[in-house]
C-alpha cells in the first residue's frame, strides 16, 4: 500500500506504548545528599493527568498495598471512594507485564533505614537517584511506604532522520520532528511496522534493539489508554512501510509529578490506618535514536494517631421485631413488632 500523506503523530489523541505500556495515573538517592533542587510542580489529583498521561508503577504499589492492607480486596476509604481508587481496585496491571530487570519495587516500615536501602538499591540496579523520596517523612512513627521504580531505555533498529521543525496542532511556536521522508535509507523504514490506515486514523509500530515496541496511534476515537490499546490491537493488519510513505514524529519531553491528594486523609475501612503520602513521577523523553523512561511511585500508610471505636453497638431502642423458634425447628412459633412502648415495661 502506498500512503501519500505523512503519517504524523496527533498530541491527546496519541497512544505511547512500549511492551510496558507506558500507562492508570512526576515521580521518587545514593551515598551523599542531593544539592537543593527547585521547587517540583506537582499536579494535585487524579483528574489532572486523566487521559493525559499513565505508567504502571502506581499500579504496582497499589497492588502490594492491597494485598498487606486488605487481603487482595478492593480498598474502601472512609467517605466513599474517589474515582482513582475504584480503577485501581480492579487490578487490570501486575508486574507480569514487565521484565525483572526493568523495574524494582520494595515495602516496609517507614525508617531512614528504609530510604538508604531504597537508594543504595536503584543505584545498584539503574545508576539512578529517587525524585520522590525526599518528599517523604522518613520520621512518621507507625507508618508504612510501598514504592517501586520503573526504568526503561530504548534505541531504534536505526537512527530517524532528523526533519525539519515545524508548527504542532497549529501551535505558534514550531517543534523538533524525526522520521522518514522519500529520501530516506531504505534501512531506517525498517525501524516502522504499519498497524493500519484508514485515511486520517492511523498507527504505527517503532521497532528498537531491546525488542520494547513503541506504538503511535493518531485518532479522534474516544476512549481511556486501555480502550484505545484494545482498538488499535483488534483492527491492526502489520504491513511494511512503503516506498513513498513518510513519517513524522515530533521529539517528546515529558516530566510530571502527580499527588493523588483525594486518597490521602481517608481512613482504609476495616483497619487503624490511612493513607497520608500518594506520589508518582514520569519522566519520558524520544527523539530520532530512542527513548527512556524512569517512573517512580509511592504509598504511605500511617496508624491513626486516634483509634475509631471499631466496637459494635446492637442497641434496641428503636422499632424492632422479635421471634421465638425451637432449636432445630425451621419455623419460629411466636412473633413481635415493637414500634413503640405499647409492649414494653414502663418504668
Amino acid at each position: 500500500m502506498k500512503i501519500n500523506k505523512s503519517i504524523t503523530m496527533l498530541g491527546v489523541s496519541a497512544l505511547i506504548g512500549t511492551s510496558l505500556l507506558c500507562s492508570g495515573f512526576r515521580f521518587p538517592f545514593f551515598h551523599k545528599s542531593k544539592p537543593a533542587a527547585p521547587a517540583v510542580e506537582v499536579s494535585q489529583g487524579y483528574e489532572t493527568v486523566k487521559d493525559s498521561v499513565w505508567c504502571v508503577t502506581f499500579q504496582l504499589v497499589w497492588n502490594d498495598f492491597m494485598d498487606k492492607f486488605t487481603h487482595g480486596k478492593p480498598v474502601q476509604l472512609a467517605g466513599g471512594n474517589p474515582p482513582i481508587a475504584d480503577e485501581l481496585n480492579k487490578k487490570l496491571y501486575t508486574a507480569d507485564i514487565l521484565s525483572p530487570a526493568s523495574y524494582y519495587k520494595t515495602q516496609g516500615e517507614i525508617s531512614h533505614k528504609l530510604k538508604k536501602q531504597i537508594e543504595k538499591e536503584i543505584f545498584k540496579k539503574f545508576h539512578e537517584t529517587s525524585d520522590v523520596l525526599d518528599m517523604v517523612d522518613w520520621n512518621a512513627k507507625d507508618a508504612y511506604l510501598f514504592y517501586a521504580m520503573l526504568k526503561k531505555d530504548f534505541t531504534f533498529l536505526n537512527a530517524f532522520k532528523v526533519l525539519d521543525s515545524a508548527p504542532f496542532a497549529g501551535s505558534a511556536e514550531n517543534v523538533k520532528y524525526f522520521g522518514v521522508n522519500k529520501d530516506t535509507d531504505r534501512k531506517i523504514k525498517k525501524n516502522v511496522e504499519i498497524l493500519f490506515y484508514n485515511g486520517d486514523e492511523y498507527a504505527l509500530k517503532l521497532l528498537t534493539k531491546e525488542n520494547e515496541e513503541v506504538i503511535l496511534l493518531k485518532s479522534d476515537k474516544k476512549g481511556d489508554f486501555t480502550e484505545l490499546y484494545d482498538y488499535v490491537t483488534k483492527i491492526s493488519k502489520p504491513e511494511k512501510l512503503g516506498h513513498e510513505d513518510t513519517v513524522k514524529i515530533p521529539n517528546i519531553d515529558i516530566d510530571k509529578t502527580i499527588s493523588y491528594n483525594e486518597l490521602c486523609e481517608k481512613q482504609i475501612l476495616g483497619t487503624n490506618y490511612k493513607i497520608t503520602k500518594a506520589l508518582q513521577t514520569i519522566k519520558f523523553k524520544m527523539d530520532n535514536k530512542g527513548g527512556s523512561l524512569k517512573s517512580e511511585a509511592v504509598i504511605g500508610v500511617m496508624k491513626m494517631s486516634l483509634a475509631p471505636d471499631m466496637s459494635r453497638h446492637f442497641d434496641f431502642d428503636q422499632p424492632f421485631v422479635i421471634f421465638l423458634k425451637e432449636q432445630g425447628k425451621d419455623k419460629p412459633y411466636f412473633a413481635a413488632r415493637v414500634e413503640n412502648t405499647e409492649f414494653l415495661v414502663k418504668e
